[in-house]
């Protein structure tokens, strides 16, 4: 067992487990920007001359409901992960909700009490991945910017890209090294372990590897939500209640990622009775328009377009006169999908677009909060 001093609950609605409070902290310091995107080679150099107290990789897939066969991330990194990453679990670090969306934002002490038992800390800078390549990461960027976290990258192409350039992935479930013993990784087994203690509530950890941890870190403080970059529905049934976004600058864009079958009505929704379409006013940017066709390689992966045409998809979607409004910050652009997963994907496409500089913002139940209340209004076309 764990020593009681270093058991407390972790704090999701109706969890009664117990797991190990993992902590972090470093100091800040004054730095260039953290960019959005990174390369593997780029990562692969960062992990060489930086300790884990100045850079985390995080596996933060994720999988459609739908999916048949079904697929586990979590299983998935068990069995294959970059060494030393650490798992973010976007519907059990979430906040719930009625009409039940499985990931909305989690609320500020939720997210500060899963920081603190993956070891992370404020100043370090985290590098998201997924087993797509570009699908679920953006989600944790936009989760961790929201929160103020801002030094957060993802990595293109993912694990595939990372696989297929040649880079060594752990194919083995997580367990914990003897700290007595001389390991040069030993920093590496962190992440994996605590993940493993968080979300399977195992394995069996000795107390000389808690205390070998416990030197090294500090609680992740609660941080305050950025309210300006998340949309509640009550905002989005105003917003689209005031009409055309073109005709009136008083009204925000709303840009659906789901894939036009959906939004258009012709094409059902991944979730069992909950009816397709649209909110009304909102226009159509399917989130795979801005990314790569696939790789030729083995395995294969997408990554964002050139920003010249990421600006180009936004320009076609908006119109020139709303793109420029929205390039120009003269009013706010919101990204709605199937439940806030790939709305991020087109949320971060505009901040590489505009180097961060539009107002971009995320309903955070998107359509299946939305669609799943009595009386929505609901276009199809």
């Amino acid at each position: 067992m764990l020593p009681s001093v270093l058991r407390r609950p972790f704090r999701i609605p109706g969890s009664t487990a117990s797991f190990l409070t993992r902590m972090s902290s470093s100091s800040s310091s004054a730095s260039s920007p953290t960019p959005l995107l990174v390369t593997p080679s780029q990562v692969r150099e960062l992990l060489s001359k930086q300790s884990r107290n100045q850079v985390v990789v995080l596996d933060a897939s994720w999988h459609m409901p739908n999916l048949d066969p079904p697929r586990n991330a979590y299983d998935e990194f068990r069995n294959k992960r970059i060494a030393g990453a650490t798992f973010w679990d976007h519907d059990i670090i979430s906040t719930k909700s009625d009409p039940p969306v499985p990931h909305n934002l989690p609320s500020p002490s939720l997210f500060a009490d899963a920081c603190s038992r993956l070891a992370l800390s404020p100043s370090q800078h985290l590098i998201f991945y997924d087993t797509y390549g570009v699908f679920s990461s953006p989600r944790a960027l936009y989760t961790f910017k929201a929160f103020g976290h801002d030094k957060v990258s993802i990595m293109e192409g993912g694990l595939p890209r990372w696989i297929a350039e040649g880079n060594p992935v752990v194919s083995t479930p997580p367990k914990p090294i003897n700290v007595h013993e001389q390991h040069d990784d030993r920093e590496a087994s962190w992440g994996p372990i605590m993940s493993e203690l968080l979300y399977r509530k195992r394995p069996q950890v000795e107390s000389y590897f808690i205390a070998d941890i416990e030197e090294h870190f500090t609680e992740y403080p609660e941080p305050q939500l950025d309210t300006s970059v998340v949309r509640d529905n009550a905002e989005i049934v105003a917003n689209a209640d005031k009409g055309d976004p073109s005709a009136s600058a008083d009204v925000d864009y709303v840009l659906d990622a789901r894939p036009a079958g959906r939004y258009h009505g012709t094409d059902p929704e991944p979730r069992a009775g909950l009816s397709s379409g649209h909110i009304p006013h909102s226009l159509s940017l399917p989130f795979g328009t801005l990314l790569s066709p696939k790789s030729s390689t083995d395995p294969s992966y997408q990554t964002y377009l050139p920003a010249e045409e990421l600006e180009a998809k936004f320009r076609e979607a908006l119109g020139q006169k709303g793109w420029e409004s929205i390039k120009k910050g003269e009013r706010s652009l919101v990204t709605s999908c199937g439940s806030g997963m790939t709305a991020a994907v087109v949320w971060l496409g505009l901040k590489i677009v505009t180097e961060g500089k539009a107002r971009g913002a995320v309903y955070d139940e998107s359509w299946t909060g939305y669609a799943a209340r009595e009386g929505a209004k609901i276009e199809k076309s």
